[in-house]
């Protein structure tokens, strides 16, 4: 049987496995001497004979490039994912060439068959107050190259897979700048597995002036990357397997382009994305499309905000199923493609603007999917071909903007609650407690203190909700009833007051002081024709962060609501709460 050679370098010195020395190769490892033409010379030898070179825990300066021959192994310390601020120990290539230059030669090429494992990538020139390009860190070209255990600590630009078919790049994090990882070219089926971006990996090093400027740097390096990442960019690739993948921090999470060589097409499990700019973004797609199975989603970096769109001139599908959108302000989905989009068994927690869904054009099937907010879940546009909307969720029931008319068909989803005249006649709407979705509208807050069913007993203002500019309650009425409305909310003193008004109605002004109830009356012509009536509360706000020291509440607060009463002229007996569908 052939033995298969190992080189081991340790720092000043080199041994060989089976006793006998491979190569005479000298590193310093200390950090501060370059061991570029040492390890070069080193990973030259093993590409006579297709082995490894293992390089020990040590800081090793690399002031060039390496490049790693076909079918070697060049193997650090780590043989799991690590975090990137142990890069002290363990074994660390600081790279210094091509800066200022991100079109350079990559830091490390990878051939065919090779691999590198098990070392952590640092760029200790690269300033968090003046961030400058660098070529990639990593670059492939051959078929059947490995990335694995690796950690870039502060990479402008992580991983080029262009011209590598059947490449597996796993066990990856850290943070990067400018781009993640790049596919294209791929022509037989490309995996990436387990791979984290965020830009705490670098804020937390202690790399370079990081300890001394971390407040500033955790405001600084997250809007770089919010207005600069591409994190994960698919070009042309025939078939990408992609699993357990995620960004934080992020201009575009997950890019689909068209390259020279074509597009992408595959499927991805389990990825996620949070605190991007646009978390998908669909320019192009083969013809078999795009599935993602259990994704969870946020996109409130500014100034798009959406969670995945699609653009115009895309005719492949895309579909996702059992996915979670959140904090996505300006919709989870905006789709403007002539593809058909299939959302099935998804959440929606948020509402967005101007609703959940916006399909522009193309086709679009949602399907048993839960929205956790009241307001537009869907808004079809005129040139829509087809809609299927059915078995969808929300409280309130769905509600569903139809502008392409008889080519949408919407069925079989929840309805709106209609509750019998007797319940109407004194009931409460206690805010803050589970249920009041279906009556909050925009301008609130999330719930504060206890909210369960076990909490009844406690007075209502352990459960209450703070308002945001002008915050809205959706009132049900019994048609010509008249009724007083009692509101029971605070407005902190010294703040500005709070003005609570039913449309078209009366309107009382809250100064500050402790909680107290306030009354409206509500005259029988109000409630006529209609089946409910809309509670406004509006404040122009106070900022806890900037009004009392040491307080980190940035949110802009208004009044804090606690409940709402209604009593219909005449009606005796114990008010009924509606803090759930009857």
């Amino acid at each position: 049987m052939r033995r298969i050679e190992t080189i081991c370098i340790l720092a000043a010195w080199a041994i060989a496995l089976f006793g006998q020395p491979a190569a005479a190769v000298t590193l310093a490892g200390d950090g501060v001497t370059d061991d570029t033409a040492a390890l070069q010379a080193a990973l030259d030898h093993a590409g006579q004979t297709a082995s490894q070179v293992d390089l020990p825990p040590g800081q090793y300066l690399i002031k060039g490039s390496l490049d790693v021959p076909p079918g070697v192994a060049l193997r650090g310390s780590w043989i799991a994912a690590h975090d990137a601020k142990l890069w002290t120990k363990g074994t660390t290539l600081l790279l210094t060439g091509g800066k200022g230059n991100e079109s350079g030669t990559p830091a490390i090429t990878l051939n065919q068959s090779s691999a590198l494992c098990g070392v952590t990538l640092a760029w200790p020139e690269q300033q968090w107050d003046a961030i400058v390009a660098y070529p990639w860190a990593i670059k492939s070209q051959g078929n059947d190259v490995t990335v694995e255990n690796v950690s870039l600590v502060n990479a402008y630009q992580g991983i080029d897979e262009a011209l590598s078919p059947c490449h597996l790049v796993r066990n990856v994090y850290g943070t990067v700048l400018r781009r993640g990882i790049c596919i294209d070219q791929c022509y037989d089926v490309g995996r990436l597995e387990n791979i984290h971006f965020n830009t705490s990996y670098w804020i937390n090093s202690g790399l370079g002036t990081m300890p001394e400027h971390i407040g500033g740097a955790r405001k600084d390096v997250p809007r770089y990357t919010m207005q600069n990442l591409e994190a994960f960019t698919f070009g042309r690739t025939d078939c990408e397997y992609v699993f357990n993948t995620f960004v934080w921090g992020a201009k575009y999470a997950y890019h689909f382009i068209k390259t020279e060589a074509g597009d992408a097409y595959g499927q991805f499990a389990g990825i996620g994305a949070d605190c991007c700019n646009v978390d998908i973004l669909v320019d192009a797609l083969q013809r078999p499309g795009l599935q993602i199975t259990n994704g969870n989603f946020t996109a409130f970096a500014k100034p798009i905000s959406v969670g995945l769109m699609v653009s115009s001139g895309v005719s492949a599908p895309v579909e996702l199923v059992n996915c979670t959108f959140f904090g996505t302000p300006n919709g989870a989905a905006v789709l403007s493609g002539d593809n058909q989009v299939t959302l099935s068994g998804c959440h929606f927690v948020h509402r967005g603007k101007p609703a959940v869904i916006v399909a522009n054009s193309g086709s679009v099937s949602i399907g048993n999917c839960s929205f956790g907010e009241k307001g537009i879940a869907a808004l079809l546009g005129s040139r829509v071909r087809g809609a299927a909307v059915t078995g969808n969720l929300q409280p309130g029931g769905l509600l569903v903007e139809n502008q392409a008319g008889d080519r949408a068909q919407i069925v079989g989803n929840e309805a709106p609650v209609v509750y019998s005249d007797a319940v109407l006649q004194h009931y409460v709407v206690n805010i803050g407690d589970l249920g009041d979705d279906e009556f909050i509208g925009d301008g609130w807050y999330g719930r504060e203190g206890a909210a369960s069913s076990s909490d009844k007993g406690k007075p209502a203002y352990n459960r209450s909700r703070w308002t945001e500019g002008e915050a809205t309650v959706t009132l049900p009425v019994k048609s010509g009833a008249a009724y007083t409305a009692r509101i029971r909310l605070a407005v902190i003193s010294n703040k500005p007051p709070a003005t609570v008004s039913i449309e078209n109605g009366s309107a009382v002004i809250v100064q500050g002081g402790p909680p107290t109830a306030v009354t409206l009356e509500i005259p029988a012509q109000l409630t006529t024709g209609h089946r409910s009536l809309l509670l406004k509360i509006a404040s122009k706000g106070w900022v806890p962060a900037h009004d009392e020291p040491g307080n980190g509440d940035k949110r802009l607060l208004g009044a804090r609501v606690f409940a709402v009463e209604m009593t219909a002229a005449g009606s005796p007996g114990d008010a009924m709460e509606l803090t759930a569908s009857p």
